[in-house]
């Protein structure tokens, strides 16, 4: 994701190149680099243990040229007609490829155990951990006492 922009010739003046976003490609690269992605998963973990949850690292590699339906699943670099779509040479499947990207990380995480959609807990999941008191429980209960 961070790999350089590749130079474009110019056709018209030989030795010299058109503009290519290089400068914009290059401050994406510095925020890219310049997150804590370890400090990041670190956290995840610690949250993780005290909830009970797993965490599994999913490799993305391929994710958005492989077609996500089930009965095809063939992985294509043609599939990937541009940043945004997605065509599957085979089946035909059309879809925008970030969409692509995102089921087929889904399906390699449900193949590894339970999957949250990021929008909370799974419906029908119990909390593995009972809620912790706070002090205005213990306030109530010591008034009801």
């Amino acid at each position: 994701m961070s790999a350089a922009v590749k130079p474009k010739p110019d056709p018209d003046r030989p030795g010299r190149f058109l503009r290519n976003g290089a400068a914009a490609k290059s401050g994406l690269n510095k925020a890219i680099l310049d997150k804590g992605w370890y400090g990041l998963e670190v956290a995840l973990r610690s949250k993780a243990r005290y909830t009970g949850s797993a965490i599994h690292k999913i490799n993305p590699a391929y994710t958005s040229q492989t077609c996500p339906e089930p009965v095809c699943g063939k992985v294509e670099e043609k599939s990937r007609k541009s940043q945004a779509i997605f065509s599957c040479t085979s089946c035909g499947h059309t879809e925008h490829a970030d969409i692509v990207g995102a089921r087929n990380i889904k399906s390699k995480g449900q193949a590894a155990g339970l999957v949250v959609s990021g929008r909370g807990d799974p419906p029908g999941s119990a909390k593995r951990q009972a809620p912790r008191s706070t002090a205005r429980a213990a306030h109530a209960a010591r008034a009801a006492a």
